[in-house]
């Protein structure tokens, strides 16, 4: 019962914990690091390696090199011949039928995927800071004016999609500076049990949709029939 009780606590850890994604740019520095919880890992940029890290390294590429060199040395093994006299099953596998009715059905459940998927994601920080800038002073006030439109324009249509709780957009611009300077950082967070719900929900109303089509077309078959037999009793 204890056993039981502790791989409970673990399952409804891994899915209720939030995983994370830092992503941020800022004076020409990329870095990204992961998290789940509260560990963190710097995926770039990477730490350089230690001297242990680094004859892990050495003596790992060393078997590699030496696995290679054994398997040049042995000969091709030829592949063995099937047994004779035994019947070959091909297994066919069954497509998905796309006529009009189930085309539509799936681009609306791709639509529906696609929302229910951002809608999944939380973003905990939205961070822009835009510094317009260029030789020229009319270049530097267009550069201006587009990102001002933009910041305006694409946090309001985000939102609608993507849950964000902090937003931190700021619009400058510098009529000395040669070039442009762009600031930017995004963190994602995400629990499991919510890509589990999007696919539940996914599941459950393809087969709602299916079952739909399918009564339509009975229906419909239905209908022709007994037309056909009116006629035919007709004639």
């Amino acid at each position: 019962m204890v056993v039981l009780m502790i791989l409970l606590l673990l399952i409804l850890l891994i899915f209720f914990v939030p995983y994370g994604v830092d992503a941020a740019y800022e004076e020409g520095a990329v870095s990204l690091r992961v998290a789940a919880g509260p560990f963190r890992v710097t995926l770039y940029p990477k730490k350089p390696p230690t001297e242990k890290q680094r004859r892990r390294a050495e003596k790992k590429q060393e078997k590699k090199e030496a696995k290679k060199a054994q398997q040049a040395k042995k000969p091709e093994e030829s592949a063995e011949e099937q047994p004779k006299g035994k019947n070959e099953t091909i297994k066919v596998r069954k497509k998905l039928p796309m006529d009009f009715e189930h085309l539509m059905l799936y681009l609306k459940l791709a639509a529906h995927a696609l929302r229910r998927f951002f809608r999944s994601f939380t973003i905990d920080l939205f961070r822009l800071h835009y510094t317009a800038g260029s030789m020229d002073p009319y270049a530097t006030a267009m550069q201006y004016g587009y990102a001002c439109s933009a910041a305006e324009a694409l946090p309001s249509l985000a939102g609608e999609i993507i849950h964000v709780r902090k937003k931190d957009v700021v619009i400058a611009s510098d009529f000395t500076a040669d070039h442009p300077a762009v600031g930017v950082r995004i963190v994602l967070t995400l629990q499991l049990y919510k890509l589990v719900h999007m696919a539940v929900a996914f599941l459950t109303e393809y087969l709602i949709w299916n079952r739909r089509l399918r009564r339509e077309k009975a229906s419909a078959s239905i209908s022709e029939r007994e037309e056909e037999n009116g006629r035919q009793q007709d004639q």
